[in-house]
């Protein structure tokens, strides 16, 4: 097996596998791509129920995850081509490098969403960390915009969202939540600043630290990293089980959905 392939559980009886696994780093970068993605993938049809995977106990279901694949399969298919992979669309997931790719990074882009989801229902910023609320939310913005629009009033990015972007978008502004509360408790206590700071010089360089903006632009860029480290070992410590049952027989072009 290819590395990177090995982070889906696989249960070779087909029943369920429950796993913890590092997926913070393809994660990260999977999500980061989100904000320059020009990529528009379909509306998800809600009335697929099968379960795909948990994450935390929160269900993932069959059309989240083919969301996600969607996301990642040109990326998956460029990897394919450059290790000289055949790839039959026809072949089950199982038993093709390339769909056990498909899988594994479609799953950390999943595991990555949920649990974003999840901190900004901790946040209280959103209040549920299910993929139909999601796109319920993104439904009720693209009506709310396109109201705006007729209406003349000014919009600041595309009238109408993909839910993608509003995805990536809501977020960030979750992240940018919890940043800001970060740091201006950093700034209210100087001591645990300074501390931070000096475990953290690299923070602190070009900066003046007798200077009160100086310090406020230090804090900020220390809430910006506790968030990502929060972040990312939320993802690692996530629970993460692969729903076997689901994947068991399908193929490339049934997990892509085309």
């Amino acid at each position: 097996m290819e590395a990177g392939t090995e982070a889906v559980a696989m249960a070779g009886d087909g029943k369920e596998a429950t796993v913890k696994r590092p997926y913070a780093a393809a994660c990260i970068a999977l999500f980061l791509a989100l904000g320059l993605s020009a990529c528009a993938p379909a509306p998800p049809d809600d009335t697929k129920n099968d379960i795909a995977m948990t994450v935390n106990g929160t269900s993932v279901r069959a059309e989240e995850f083919r969301y996600c694949v969607r996301q990642v399969r040109a990326a998956v298919m460029d990897t394919a081509s450059k290790k000289g992979w055949v790839v039959d669309d026809t072949d089950p997931v199982r038993d093709s490098r390339a769909g056990e790719l498909l899988v594994d990074q479609a799953a950390a882009r999943c595991v990555d969403g949920v649990v974003r989801r999840q901190g900004a229902v901790a946040l209280t910023f959103i209040d549920d960390a299910s993929f139909e609320s999601l796109v319920e939310r993104w439904k009720a913005d693209k009506a709310a915009r396109h109201a705006s629009s007729q209406a003349g009033e000014v919009l600041y990015g595309p009238v109408e969202k993909t839910l993608e972007q509003y995805e990536f978008q809501e977020m960030a502004d979750a992240a940018s939540e919890q940043e800001t509360a970060d740091a201006t408790a950093l700034t209210d206590d100087p001591g645990a600043l300074d501390a931070l700071i000096r475990a953290r010089p690299e923070v602190a360089e070009g900066l003046d630290m007798a200077v009160p903006e100086d310090r406020a632009i230090a804090a900020q860029i220390l809430a910006r990293r506790m968030f990502e480290s929060t972040h990312e070992r939320a993802v690692d410590d996530a629970e993460v089980t692969m729903k076997e049952s689901w994947l068991s027989g399908l193929t490339i072009s049934d997990l892509v959905g085309s």
